[in-house]
């Protein structure tokens, strides 16, 4: 392989993941904004915002972390739940992102209102186990409020 050959598929590599982030800085900025400007009160304040990911606080006591995750050129958005401090991570679902700007190929990354009602059906899981906890006066930590599909641990 030549040099230009190299240098003509690098050039394809940069682009395509540049897009694909700028997709993901996309979606982070409509759901940022879907929560913020939202008039429902859903408890959520914006927390930590390190580079690939969004953290917000829920009811001032727990962390939903949504990430990107799989390496370099990876697609799957990855939501989670902690306790405020970090620890007790739990995965509660997953999404992909697609480098035209698709949530699930369906949602794009541009449409607050639509990337809002996406994540929420997403975390539903944690306000219906809250709930469900509320209504009859038990504890519950991040274990019980992940789906039974994606209770595994996060690094």
């Amino acid at each position: 392989m030549t040099i230009w050959e190299i240098s003509e598929k690098a050039d394809y590599i940069a682009g395509r993941h540049h897009l694909l982030q700028e997709e993901w800085r996309s979606y982070c900025n409509a759901l940022v904004q879907g929560i913020t400007l939202s008039k429902a009160r859903l408890h959520h304040a914006i927390g930590c915002a390190p580079d690939q990911q969004l953290c917000f606080e829920l009811f001032g006591h727990f962390t939903v972390t949504v990430s990107l995750t799989g390496g370099f050129n990876g697609h799957t958005i990855e939501y989670a739940i902690a306790n405020k401090d970090g620890s007790d991570k739990r995965l509660i679902a997953q999404a992909q992102l697609t480098s035209d700007g698709k949530v699930d190929r369906v949602i794009s990354t541009h449409n607050r209102e639509k990337v809002l009602e996406h994540y929420l059906e997403k975390i539903a899981t944690v306000y219906d186990s809250l709930y469900a906890a509320l209504e009859n006066d038990t504890p519950i930590n991040p274990s019980l409020l992940a789906s039974s599909t994606h209770a595994s641990v996060l690094a």
